[in-house]
């Protein structure tokens, strides 16, 4: 399913406020809005770096747009906070890409020491792609800007609770690494040999073997951190977009020919590989998020860092399933609802309804099984099996009623000259019997040629017939036209039809449970289908 992707400029996801000297992120309700009206998959993009290094020009450069993410031209950063921009993938169309720029790192006006590693964390938490975006070279002042990935530790967990090796399994949540080097001006050759972008990037993350001193192990630790959260590692190099100092001021408005072609092709190259292999996010390794989902993490990571100053992964996914299983039987429910409201009642028969109802059910269960996610124990899927079923049962009672409603309607209009008769005694009288069974057997008649009664339709019928039994017991008591013994044959005849009537309306409730029971098994046989698939 296709969303609706209208974003001409970026709006921040994310805010960064200070407050007595210290940052306090806080989600944007109006992004987290436009997130939940976009229901693919998404790719995250985010990227971090190091304030003045060019880092959203980049970003625009992804989101296909001359201008977007705001550049600047002064000393002082641009961006606070985390800023989204959601746009259609270039690429795939079942996806919706989500570019996230990220205040740069290192701001003096920030006042607070925690606040870079929280926007690190948050970038690596929600993004399927992480960029990191550096000035020069990758050289130790370039790795040692890199610090807080060190702290990221304190900030992310896997799971509640204490886990051996824990930091070795970030690799498997964490997002693609690539290393953007702008500006770059030497060569890329090592020991007199060329190497590619990824080579570099590997070499300057080699370790000092053997480690002979606490300076050899703190080197080393950056190295290994990095190399173990993240397994999937990309470097590019870029060269200047433009040698003039004023251009660079006016870089958002410059087109392509106005720019380095090595540069320009840099770039191009860049998109290309992103656009390939940042895959879609995802939690817990298999679940797919979608925009409203990446909205809902973006609360459940913020509120984590601000209250707790950790986020876990697990706790996340649980909390993620908790609102999206709701939301899957809210939808599933009211599409077996609306569904059900278009049906015109009464049903002909009971067989109908139950046929009409399984395959609207059948229905509802596709989306809440699209929509759930980690339902374990089946928890949730049962709360919506139940649920269905009470609805199924409310509107087979409906059904009934306006069946009955309708029935009671036609026995009126066609018994009504029957009912004159019964009232004036026309039919106590010599011969009256006869002329009474007649007529009741001519409104049965016209009332069995009528179309539309429904469910109720013979048992209205049948209670109808009933209510006369008493009329017609008089009525052969005092037809003088009969000799005793015909008038205790037709009394006898009488009580026998009266017996077989009430047998063949506890017959037809017997159906109806043995139909509705029928319904029941068919409904747990489903459902134990559904476990043995879900296994």
């Amino acid at each position: 399913m296709e969303s609706a992707i209208r974003m001409d400029s970026p709006i921040c996801l994310i805010e960064n406020r200070i407050e007595r000297g210290r940052a306090k992120l806080v989600v944007n309700p109006e992004a987290v809005n436009i997130l939940s009206n976009i229901h693919q998959p998404v790719v995250v993009v985010s990227i971090v770096g190091m304030y003045r290094t060019g880092k959203s020009y980049l970003m625009n450069r992804l989101a296909g747009a001359q201008k977007g993410f705001s550049l600047g031209s002064t000393i002082q950063s641009q961006t606070k906070g985390i800023w989204m921009w959601c746009v259609p993938h270039p690429m795939y169309k079942d996806r919706a890409l989500v570019l996230l720029d990220t205040e740069g790192l290192g701001d003096v006006e920030k006042g607070d020491k925690k606040n870079d590693s929280k926007i690190f964390a948050l970038a690596v938490l929600l993004s399927s792609a992480l960029v990191y975006n550096s000035l020069g070279t990758i050289n130790q002042d370039a790795l040692d800007k890199l610090k807080f990935v060190g702290e990221i530790t304190e900030l992310i967990k896997v799971r509640t609770g204490s886990i051996p090796d824990e930091q070795a399994t970030f690799s498997t949540y964490f997002p693609i690494f690539v290393w953007a080097v702008r500006d770059f001006n030497l060569e890329l050759e090592i020991d007199g040999k060329t190497v590619s972008a990824d080579g570099y990037l590997e070499n300057a993350l080699k370790f000092k073997t053997p480690e002979r001193s606490p300076e050899d192990k703190e080197y080393n630790e950056l190295r290994n951190r990095l190399r173990m959260y993240f397994g999937n590692r990309r470097c590019f190099v870029f060269d200047a977009p433009t040698d003039s100092r004023k251009q660079l001021k006016e870089l958002e408005h410059l087109p392509d020919d106005r720019l380095d072609k090595v540069f320009v092709a840099q770039s191009a190259l860049f998109c290309e590989y992103i656009f390939k292999n940042a895959e879609v996010k995802r939690v817990d390794i298999t679940v797919d998020v979608t925009g409203y989902r990446l909205g809902e993490l973006a609360k459940l990571y913020t509120d984590a860092i601000n209250s707790s100053n950790v986020a876990c992964l697990e706790e996340a996914v649980v909390s993620l399933a908790e609102k999206e299983n709701k939301i899957a039987i809210q939808e599933a429910t009211e599409h077996y609802e609306k569904r059900m409201r278009t049906v015109v009642m009464p049903t002909e028969t009971l067989k109908y309804f139950l046929y009409l109802s399984s395959w609207f059910e059948d229905e509802a269960w596709e989306k809440f099984l699209k929509r759930s996610i980690k339902d374990k124990d089946q928890k949730f899927l049962k709360e919506f099996a139940e649920k269905v079923e009470r609805m199924r049962m409310e509107f087979n009672t409906m059904n009934e009623a306006e069946s009955r409603e309708v029935c009671a309607a036609l026995i009126q209009k066609h018994s009504a000259g029957f009912e004159r008769g019964l009232a004036v005694g026309t039919f106590r009288k010599p011969g009256g019997h006869g002329k009474f069974k007649r007529s009741l057997k001519a409104v049965e008649e016209k009332y069995n040629r009528e179309r539309g009664k429904g469910v109720k339709a013979e048992e209205v019928l049948q209670q109808y017939m009933m209510s006369k039994q008493a009329a017609e017991i008089i009525i052969i008591q005092e037809d003088n036209a009969l000799s005793q013994k015909q008038k205790e044959k037709e009394v006898m005849n009488n009580k026998k039809q009266m017996e077989q009537m009430k047998a063949r309306l506890q017959e037809m409730e017997g159906e109806q449970h043995k139909s509705a029971e029928e319904m029941a098994n068919l409904r747990a046989t489903a459902q134990q289908l559904q476990r043995m698939l879900g296994q």
